[in-house]
């Protein structure tokens, strides 16, 4: 079992939300990747930007539930570094792709405590 702030989750169900983060993040480089995103034509720099806001405030309230892991300071940081990259009028993708792969590996380093059982005192 995983604790948390509320209680415990199973592993599988830690994994399962690592999963659906990491999806969410390749979303962010599909809306960006000049060979996918005019599959989106919705998707102008404003919603992108709600979307990603969205993503971030996600990241912070898991921040706050698996009591501040330290791997989310940097999956932030890496995270707002490719915000900045949109928003730059001369906007290129490779680093931008560089930041969202570099914050994309580091969900998957995210430490949890788990629980002590009594068999273990």
């Amino acid at each position: 079992m995983i604790e948390h702030k509320y209680g415990t989750f199973t592993e599988e169900q830690f994994n399962e939300y690592k999963t659906q983060l990491h999806k969410k993040l390749f979303w962010l480089l599909i809306y960006k990747d000049p060979n996918t995103k005019d599959q989106f034509p919705n998707v102008d720099q404003q919603n992108y930007e709600q979307y990603f806001v969205h993503v971030m405030r996600e990241i912070d309230g898991m921040n706050s539930v698996f009591s501040y892991p330290v791997e989310i300071c940097s999956m932030v940081n890496l995270l707002e570094s490719a915000l900045h990259e949109t928003q730059k009028e001369n906007f290129e993708y490779k680093p931008y792709r560089k930041l969202i792969l570099d914050a994309h590996a580091m969900i998957d380093k995210i430490q949890y405590k788990k629980e002590v059982s009594s068999d273990e005192l």
